[in-house]
């Protein structure tokens, strides 16, 4: 398949229309359910099989406080891109970026294989989006780069 390249209209706006992009996420997921109900079961070993002390099992519980939070807030987090602008929030903070305003995507492969995201804006500037409101990094390069917004990948970064 040939390689399509976007470019910038005067208007600010890019070349081809692309379909909007809408990607939402909740806090309570069965991941985390698990991951609560398995931490909590090894505490119950720990007490139970190995005699640990209370207040050691304590400090090893505070962890859960805040999956616990977390799924009895379960706050949405997502991302919305339409023909002007790209839009995401996470809970209760939400945020906006105009697409003439971008000059590219920016996308660094962490150590632990996920992705950091982010926006360079024409002046400079650099925007960090939150890793919560993140759809598959595959998708939202795709749908970034149907509206005109060029990706650079990064991989294995050290700072």
């Amino acid at each position: 398949m040939p390689e399509q390249i976007f470019t910038k209209t005067s208007s600010g706006g890019s070349a081809p229309s692309a379909p909007p992009y809408a990607f939402q996420r909740r806090a309570r997921s069965l991941a985390l359910c698990l991951a609560l109900c398995g931490w909590l079961i090894a505490l119950g070993l720990m007490w139970g099989l190995l005699g640990v002390m209370p207040w050691i099992l304590l400090l090893f519980a505070l962890p859960t406080g805040p999956a616990f939070w977390d799924i009895w807030r379960n706050p949405a987090s997502g991302i919305n891109l339409d023909t002007e602008k790209i839009q995401w929030f996470t809970g209760k903070h939400h945020a906006a970026v105009r697409f003439d305003e971008i000059a590219q995507l920016r996308l660094d492969r962490r150590w632990d294989f996920s992705f950091r995201v982010t926006l360079v804006l024409q002046n400079g500037s650099k925007i960090r989006l939150p890793q919560a409101a993140l759809p598959p990094v595959q998708n939202l390069e795709e749908a970034l780069n149907q509206r005109g917004i060029a990706s650079q990948r990064h991989h294995f970064t050290a700072f």
